[in-house]
């Protein structure tokens, strides 16, 4: 004959299913305080790692330091030694250029005087470009007169069509160069046009553009 009733088998049911949601509870709870414990850890492991590296760089900054204020003086030095060596060194450069542009100068005014000398050619082209530019500025009531060395104007004479220019035989115009004139009949001098180009004021263009002084011989 069995003394277990039925109150007893439910109450047993119940006392186990109250401990097994009961251990159930237990162990979420203690995975969450796990997980929470475990999220601790990181977030002490990772600022422990951040307060490290901010450590190790101010030491590091520190022992720099000297270095670094070493390196900024020798740069300045080097700087310094830099600006001394590179001011002579300027200073023959411009030289240079001075030279060089005075070599050219007196080249030009040489190939100049040389192709003066002998080229009728030259001296024809020249013409030419003179009077057209000339012709292009002449007014209604202008005339035009081209002025030439004696020698060149009895070389230059058959080859120019004298109609609508005058050709004067000037000695004051070395060989080679020539002027053209453009002016009104009352004489006006300004109303009067000029383009040099004899010898000297080529010359003296070239001397101009490469930025020579006047007084250069």
């Amino acid at each position: 004959m069995s003394f277990v009733t039925v109150s007893d088998v439910r109450n047993k049911a119940f006392v186990q299913t109250v401990l097994a949601q009961d251990t159930a509870d237990l162990a979420a709870q203690e995975a969450e305080i796990a997980r929470r414990v475990r999220q601790e850890v990181t977030k002490l492991r990772e600022k422990a790692e951040v307060e490290a590296r901010e450590a190790g760089l101010l030491a590091a900054r520190a022992e720099m330091a000297p270095l670094k204020d070493a390196l900024a003086s020798a740069e300045t030095a080097l700087q310094t030694a830099a600006a001394q060596l590179s001011e002579p060194l300027a200073k023959k450069e411009r030289d240079l250029a001075g030279l060089v542009t005075e070599l050219a100068f007196l080249l030009a005014r040489h190939i100049i005087g040389a192709e003066a000398g002998s080229n009728i050619e030259g001296l024809h082209i020249l013409v030419t470009t003179l009077l057209e530019e000339a012709a292009a500025e002449r007014g209604p009531r202008q005339t035009l007169q081209l002025r030439l060395n004696p020698a060149d104007h009895a070389q230059i004479a058959p080859l120019i069509e004298t109609q609508t220019v005058q050709l004067i035989a000037d000695e004051k115009i070395a060989p080679g160069g020539a002027v053209a004139e453009l002016s009104s009949p009352e004489g006006d001098p300004l109303n009067k046009i000029e383009w040099d180009a004899t010898l000297q004021g080529r010359a003296d263009a070239i001397r101009d553009a490469l930025g020579l002084p006047e007084d250069m011989p």
